[in-house]
Formats: structure tokens, sequence, C-alpha cells
């Protein structure tokens, strides 16, 4: 009886547990790799790549490779209602029926548009490859199977991780020879930065990125050009914009 009250005060302890949002992304890019790891043998996957860039790094969920094309998969582990259009800066998490102190909520949170993300990593892929030719690259943004997904974006390919299988398999028109995907294989192993520290260099470089952006709009200062921030009235609402528009597109809805 004491053994079976022990095991029911873990398993309460283990779910009341507060994941950081670190080791939330962690244990969604293991789903992921499963996922991933039920493909034929023909598909290669490459986890948790760092490419150089113009601009320093750009750390990427997943690679996979294959005679159809090379699949560049970033991972999202959101859950509720996801809410974006394809050029947004922003979209949007709603974790509705959630408890607080005083009562229920429907808590909404933002993020970075993982479309503009991805692109970023499929730009670093390309010119990395640059040197062998010129293949086939499709971007893929995964969110959990928690996530209800109201997306915008008829040029892009935004799915739940449970999609991931048969989306990639629609692509079956042959592209890339067995030769090059070794050789793009090969290349990519080679690029991907492993040294010691490399990616807690890259995670500070994105906070401190992240720290004087929001300083910059704390101070009403545009972080893109430096100009000011001047609150502007659309149909939509009221927002921040830069006072150098149409030269800085910048802005901010607070």
């Amino acid at each position: 009886m004491i053994i079976i009250i022990c095991v029911i005060v873990l398993l309460i302890i283990f779910k009341m547990r507060t994941y950081s949002s670190e080791e939330i992304g962690e244990i969604g890019e293991q789903c992921v790799i499963r996922e991933l790891s039920w493909l034929p043998k023909e598909y290669i996957t490459l986890n948790d790549i760092l490419l150089p860039t113009q601009y320093g790094t750009t750390q990427i969920d997943h690679i996979v490779v294959s005679p159809y094309g090379i699949f560049v998969i970033e991972t999202k582990n959101y859950k509720g209602c996801i809410w974006g259009y394809q050029d947004s800066k922003e979209w949007k998490q709603g974790l509705l029926g959630k408890k607080n102190y005083v009562g229920w909520s429907n808590e909404q949170y933002k993020f970075q548009n993982p479309i503009h993300q991805n692109l970023l990593h499929f730009r670093a892929v390309r010119s990395v490859l640059k040197n062998i030719g010129d293949f086939t690259i499709i971007p893929i943004v995964a969110f959990s199977d928690s996530a209800e997904l109201n997306i915008t974006a008829p040029n892009h390919i935004v799915i739940n991780w449970r999609d991931l299988h048969s989306v990639i398999q629609s692509y079956n028109h042959q592209c890339i020879s067995p030769e090059n995907v070794q050789r793009i294989i090969e290349r990519l192993s080679t690029v991907n930065i492993i040294t010691e520290g490399s990616r807690e260099q890259h995670t500070l470089r994105i906070q401190t990125k992240q720290q004087i952006r929001e300083l910059a709009i704390a101070n009403r200062r545009c972080p893109k050009c430096g100009g000011n921030l001047v609150e502007r009235v659309s149909k939509y609402g009221t927002f921040w914009g830069c006072s150098n528009f149409p030269r800085c597109r910048f802005t901010y809805n607070d």
C-alpha cells in the first residue's frame, strides 16, 4: 500500500513539473525524430545541425535528404490554437481554459513567425550546397499534434507532426541522384559545427539580440533602423510604426 501511494505521489509531482522552453523544445524534437524514423531507408535524417551563415550561425532541427528533395524542418512543440499569416512578423498562441488565481482565462502569447525562421535555414542549406549543385529544398514547419492550426500560408507547408510522414512522401519525383544524396549528406555533416560550446554561443547570440530588440522597443526606438516609434492607427486598431516609414517598415503591437 505504501509503495502504491509513493508511485501516485511521484506521478502527481511529474505531471505538475514545469518544463523550461528548452526542455519543451527538446521533447518536441525527439517526437519528430521518432516520426521521421518511420520513413523508408532512402530518406536520411540529420538532427540538430548548426550551420555557418554570413551573420553567424543558424540551428536547424531536422534535415531529411532523399532522392525526392531535401526537407528542412522547423519543430514547434506548442499546444492550443495557433494563428498566423505567412507574411506576419509574429504569430499567436492561444491557451483556452487555462486556470489562474482568479478563475479561467484565455491567455495569448506571441512568437516569431516560424516560416521566416525556417526560410533562414533554407538559405543556409542552399548556400552550403551551392558548390555541389542546385537541389530541390522544401521547408516545413511542424507543430505538435496538440496544436490547432489556423494558419493562412498558401505558399508554405505548416502541418502537425502526425502529417510529416505523408507530406514528405507526397514528393515522389526523383530529382537527386543516389551519388548526390551521399555528397549532400557528407557536405552537411562536414560543415555542421560541433565544437564545444558552439551551441551555447549560438543561443546566447539569439538571447542577446532579443534583449536588444526589447530594450529598443521599450524606449520607443526602432530596433531595425534606430528611428523613433510613433503610434499609428489602422482599420485593425492602433500600433507602433517607425518614423522613417516607408524607408523602414518596422511595426509593433503592444
